[in-house]
């Protein structure tokens, strides 16, 4: 399968791997909810690549899910119930019901710029 994209360039491939070891965007989301208690947050995750119409719009712009949060893959062995109720909507539910749980894709890559920075910065 060929891809269309160019390939990352090298502050792009750091944004990527800088994410995908970090925590979940949609998990930070809920704590700051209030709906998921901080222990609960999935560290390594999958890059997401947000999308304009069907088209990525580039390896700067996208964020870290968990499997949970991005393909829907339960966690630890729980069921799917039961990671809906712990955990909420993965996008595999739907974009819309996904960006009203835990916000824009521009408020998810913005979230993701600002912990891959204090994580930097630690």
């Amino acid at each position: 399968m060929w891809s269309k994209a160019p390939p990352p360039t090298a502050a792009e491939a750091a944004r990527i791997e800088a994410s995908k070891v970090g925590p979940c965007m949609a998990c930070l989301s809920l704590v700051a909810q209030e709906l998921l208690a901080p222990p609960l947050v999935v560290y390594g995750c999958d890059y997401n690549h947000a999308k304009s119409g069907n088209l990525r719009r580039g390896h700067a712009f996208g964020y870290a899910l968990c499997t949970w949060h991005h393909r829907r893959h339960p966690l630890g062995g729980n069921s799917f119930a039961t990671m809906r109720e712990i955990y909420g909507p993965s996008l595999m539910d739907g974009s819309r019901t996904f960006h009203e749980t835990y916000g824009t894709d521009d408020e998810l890559i913005a979230q993701q710029t600002f912990v891959n920075e204090q994580r930097q910065a630690a």
